[in-house]
């Protein structure tokens, strides 16, 4: 286990690996260097849905940083994207 800087490259296999989002703790407060965790989850949008409505989200400055790879790719450029992620070997 290691962690490595958030890239596309490291994004790309993430997702092969069937992760399909990273989340961080909404405590990080150095948005420059968070710390991601990969997760899989059955449908991300169900479940971005069910984080605000069972509340977690609703809580203000408790919402867990979330970072959908597909956006990610699709949408962030390599050098905004900020962080690590914990990947296991």
């Amino acid at each position: 286990m290691r962690f490595e800087k958030v890239t596309h490259s490291v994004l790309k296999k993430l997702q092969r690996k069937g992760y399909n989002v990273i989340i961080a703790p909404s405590d990080c407060e150095d948005i420059e260097n968070v710390t991601w965790k990969a997760i899989t989850v059955p449908n991300v949008f169900e479940w971005l849905v069910a984080l605000d409505c069972e509340g977690i989200t609703a809580v203000p400055f408790h919402e867990p940083h979330i970072l959908v790879i597909q956006d990610a790719l699709n949408n962030i450029r390599e050098e905004d994207l900020n962080g690590s992620v914990f990947i296991e070997l």
